[in-house]
C-alpha cells in the first residue's frame, strides 16, 4: 500500500510486533498512554523526530505514528514502507504533507475534538479584550498614572458590544463553540465556509455568506480556518482594505492564514481598528515585531488550547487511534481521505 509514485520503496519486513513511533520532544504526554498500543499487540519506540536521519530510519520500521507538530515530507513517506498512519495528537495537520503522504497510502489523523471549549473561550477574550480596547488601556495605564479622562476618546467609535457583527471564517467544531458564545453578548453571527450546509448553521442561527460578505460585514472578524495552499495569506492587504475601518481582526487558528506585513501596514494607516492574535506567523513572535508595539493589538503566545484536560486528551486520543491502527483499522479522523480508496482495514473488533 505505502509504494511511491512509480517506484515502490526499498522492500523491508514488518516488524513484529508493528511499531509504533511517538516524539522524544513530547515522550512524557504519550507515556502514560503506552499501554493502549500495547494492548493492541503493539511496541512504542521513542524517536527523536527533529533530526532527519533517526526519524527516517526509524519510520523504515514504524507501522504507526503518534506525533504532535511535527513535520513529515515525501522523503520520509519514501523510507517508510509499512507505515499505515501518522495522528496528530493536535487538530492541525499542516507541518504534514498530505499529498505526500496519500500518494504512498498513509493516512494522516488528527485529534478534531481537541481544545474545542479552550479555544472557543479564547477567541471570545481576544473580542472582548478588542471591543473594551484593553491592548490600549493597558498601555497607557502603564505609561502614566490611569486618569479615564486620559484614556477615553468621546470622539471614537465604540458603540455598545450588543448589535454589531461576529463573522467568523471557517464553521468548524471550534466556530460552532464560539458562535452562541457570541450570541449571549448580543452579537449577530454570520459565517463563511463553502464546505458548510446553510442548514447546519441556520439551526444556530447563523448565516452563511461570501468571504466578500464577511469582510464587509464583520465588527469582528474571528479565524477558524485550517492552514493550507487555499487559506495561506487569506488576509492579505487586499482582504483588510474590503474591511471596515472600525472592525477588529482575532485570530486563534494559524498565524500565515495572516499576512503579518499586511496586517501591520493596515493596522498603522487605520484600515482596520485593531487584532487580537493568539497565533503568529512566526512562533515566538520577535522583540522587534511591529505587532508587539501596537497599543491596539493583544498578542498571547499560542496557548488559546490549554488546558490541563485538553493537554491530557490529545496524546491520548492519538494513542488511541494508532492502537486501532495496529489492530488493522483506521484513525477516527483522516485528514487525507483520498487515501482510503487505496488503504485495506481488518474486519472491526466484534
Amino acid at each position: 500500500m505505502n509504494a511511491a509514485p512509480g517506484a515502490a520503496p526499498t522492500s523491508r519486513p514488518a516488524a513484529d510486533p508493528p511499531v509504533v513511533l511517538i516524539p522524544q520532544q513530547h515522550a512524557h504526554r504519550f507515556r502514560p498512554h503506552h499501554n493502549i498500543v500495547e494492548a493492541a499487540g503493539g511496541r512504542v519506540e521513542v524517536v527523536d523526530l527533529h533530526d532527519a536521519e533517526a526519524r527516517r530510519e526509524a519510520l523504515g520500521r514504524a507501522a504507526a505514528a503518534a506525533v504532535g507538530l511535527d513535520g513529515f515530507d515525501g522523503r520520509d513517506f519514501a523510507a517508510a514502507p509499512n507505515l499505515r498512519a501518522i495522528v496528530t495528537c493536535t487538530t492541525g495537520v499542516d507541518p504534514i504533507d498530505l499529498d505526500a503522504a496519500t500518494a504512498h497510502g498513509v493516512m494522516v489523523g488528527n485529534t478534531p475534538d481537541l481544545c474545542i471549549e479552550e479555544v472557543a473561550d479564547h477567541a471570545l477574550l481576544l473580542l472582548l479584550a478588542c471591543y473594551r480596547r484593553l491592548p490600549r488601556l493597558l498601555h497607557l495605564a502603564r505609561a502614566r498614572a490611569p486618569r479615564r479622562e486620559d484614556l477615553i476618546d468621546p470622539a471614537e467609535h465604540c458603540p455598545r458590544l450588543r448589535g454589531q457583527t461576529a463573522a467568523l471564517l471557517g464553521f468548524g467544531n471550534i466556530a460552532r463553540a464560539a458562535a452562541p458564545r457570541c450570541q449571549a453578548f448580543g452579537l449577530r453571527v454570520i459565517a463563511y465556509d463553502p464546505f458548510v450546509e446553510p442548514a447546519l448553521a441556520a439551526d444556530l442561527g447563523v448565516e452563511l455568506v461570501d468571504v466578500d460578505q464577511a469582510l464587509a460585514q464583520a465588527d469582528y472578524l474571528s479565524v477558524h480556518l485550517p492552514l493550507n495552499p487555499q487559506t495561506y495569506h487569506l488576509l492579505d492587504a487586499a482582504a483588510f482594505a474590503r474591511m471596515k475601518p472600525t472592525a477588529f481582526v482575532i485570530n486563534t487558528a494559524r498565524g500565515p492564514v495572516i499576512d503579518e506585513a499586511a496586517l501591520a501596514a493596515a493596522l498603522d494607516a487605520g484600515q482596520i481598528a485593531g487584532a487580537g492574535l493568539d497565533v503568529t506567523e512566526v512562533e515566538p513572535l520577535a522583540d522587534d515585531n511591529p505587532l508587539l508595539a501596537m497599543p491596539n493589538v493583544v498578542v498571547t503566545p499560542h496557548t488559546a488550547g490549554y488546558s490541563q484536560d485538553a493537554s491530557a486528551w490529545g496524546p491520548e486520543s492519538a494513542m488511541r487511534c494508532v492502537a486501532e491502527v495496529v489492530r488493522g483499522g483506521r484513525p477516527r479522523s483522516v485528514q487525507n481521505p483520498a487515501v482510503l480508496e487505496r488503504a485495506e482495514f481488518a474486519d472491526p473488533a466484534p
